[in-house]
């Protein structure tokens, strides 16, 4: 008697699809390096206003695309949070009008204005993922950057207490969607994108704060 291999839901193909690129990600060595401090509040700011862009142009495209039954579906007035991170930034003593895109976020802020509904779902998938991490990111940086109240890190952790309930809700809202294989395809290098975004984005800052600089933020 033969069994098959039980097919996987479009959440756990994401996430199985994307896992290498998610490791590199998430074990880069600047991440690492702002993890453990070492760049101070200055490094952190630099890398939370870049997000910050990308955020406020995925929030942008999915209120553009909100009549798409597909993103109606899934978005929830809770996936769009700019106002954390400008408090975060203003914590900073960062304008959020003076973040200015390096090139990899001027890249992905031009692939996100420009994407169809379903690679928007596929990098809202990276975003609202890194929520789940960012929690305990957060909890790391308030001893690394010395904010035992968590000062500047409220875009870490945007859903608080409701955290898993809403991952799980996206992921189930994920396998409910009837899509042909070309359109899981096409949700899936966007999510796969999106994670190459990251990485892009860590190399140009690692370039921007070297091992022994005198460091600013990337602002105007």
């Amino acid at each position: 008697m033969t069994t098959s291999a039980p097919v996987l839901g479009l959440a756990d193909t994401l996430k199985t699809q994307t896992q290498a690129a998610h490791t590199a990600a998430e074990r880069h060595e600047f991440q690492g390096r702002v993890l453990r401090g070492m760049l101070g509040t200055d490094g952190y700011a630099a890398q939370m206003g870049q997000y910050y862009l990308a955020h406020k142009a995925l929030t942008d495209a999915l209120a553009r695309a909100s009549a798409d039954p597909r993103i109606a579906a899934l978005i929830r007035s809770y996936h769009a949070y700019p106002q954390l991170f400008e408090a975060d930034l203003r914590h900073f003593g960062i304008d959020p009008s003076s973040v200015r895109p390096l090139a990899s976020t001027q890249r992905i802020v031009a692939e996100i204005s420009a994407a169809d509904p379903l690679a928007l779902l596929g990098f809202t998938y990276v975003a609202e993922g890194s929520t789940n991490g960012g929690k305990y990111i957060g909890q790391a940086l308030r001893r690394a950057l010395n904010v035992p109240n968590g000062e500047g890190l409220s875009s870490l952790d945007p859903h608080g207490e409701a955290q898993r309930e809403r991952w799980h809700e996206f992921r189930g809202g994920l396998d409910q969607l009837k899509l042909e294989e070309a359109s899981r395809l096409r949700l899936i290098a966007a999510a796969d994108r999106y994670f190459a975004y990251v990485i892009e984005l860590f190399d140009e800052l690692s370039k921007a704060f070297p091992a022994n600089p005198a460091n600013l933020p990337l602002t105007r």
